[in-house]
């Protein structure tokens, strides 16, 4: 299969330029980038007792190595 590069580059151009477009019409909320407006700045840490145990076995399902606690992973190793 042969692809025309220079085709590709114009058609993904034209999708990225027309949904800038459809962007600037989306009204704005909040013109300060990355401020987020909530009355509780941090989270209230728990203690760790009311853990969902489905959740943790469907973490540990899809982690490559674990035991039946945690995840065996090397820094950058779980991609």
């Amino acid at each position: 299969m042969v692809v025309d590069k220079q085709k590709v580059e114009r058609e993904a151009r034209e999708v990225l330029d027309k949904f800038a477009k459809a962007l600037e019409k989306v009204e704005k909320i909040h013109e300060v980038e990355g401020w987020v407006d909530r009355e509780e700045f941090e989270r209230i840490e728990g203690n760790g007792n009311n853990s969902n145990a489905e959740f943790k076995d469907k973490m540990l399902a899809n982690a490559p190595k674990h035991d039946d606690d945690f995840i065996i992973a090397e820094t950058g190793g779980w991609k």
